[in-house]
């Protein structure tokens, strides 16, 4: 499966690279949650959708980003978990243990035993999730859709130091 290589638009800003004023676009990856700095002359606005085939891209971490690139982030990571949300039901179906003491589903901010065991137990005996609606009907469980971009954000702003990739791509670590 080719997956296309498209970005949301966070924030614009001038740089001077080599003596010349350059725009640069702070965007983030909508298949991996990746955030990254595109040169571009193309004329973009925040929350356009842009090709970054062919584009000189490069891979940036959160504190990169312009205070307006940080304020769009949570915008533009809850819209992309709004268009796609079977992949992050499949999540919560699919979670498995990390080790013998801790499972995925416990790495979830707001989401402690109780929540893990109500939710194991739901797909045990009445079978998988097949909305986010369906999850929000575990008793006391926040709002899934908030849990999974809380997540998501946590992860981006932890970069290079985070140690489990739920939904962003992992930082390359260079020795």
């Amino acid at each position: 499966m080719l997956v296309k290589k498209e970005a949301i638009v966070l924030d614009k800003i001038k740089k001077e690279i080599r003596f010349k004023q350059t725009q640069i676009i702070l965007c983030i990856g909508t298949s991996n949650f990746s955030l990254l700095e595109v040169l571009s002359d193309e004329p973009v606005k925040i929350t356009d959708v842009i090709d970054t085939e062919n584009l000189i891209v490069r891979r940036i971490t959160y504190n990169r980003l312009s205070s307006d690139a940080k304020k769009e982030l949570e915008k533009a990571v809850e819209g992309l978990v709004v268009k796609n949300p079977e992949k992050f039901v499949n999540f919560f179906n699919n979670a498995k243990p990390i080790s013998l003491k801790r499972h995925q589903l416990d790495l979830l901010p707001m989401i402690g035993k109780k929540h893990r065991d109500a939710i194991l137990e739901h797909i045990r005996t009445k079978g998988k999730f097949n909305t986010f609606d369906e999850i929000k009907n575990i008793e006391m469980l926040p709002d899934p859709l908030n849990i999974v971009v809380n997540r998501i954000i946590e992860e981006i702003q932890l970069g290079p130091e985070n140690k489990y990739c739920l939904f962003t791509m992992p930082f390359l670590k260079r020795f």
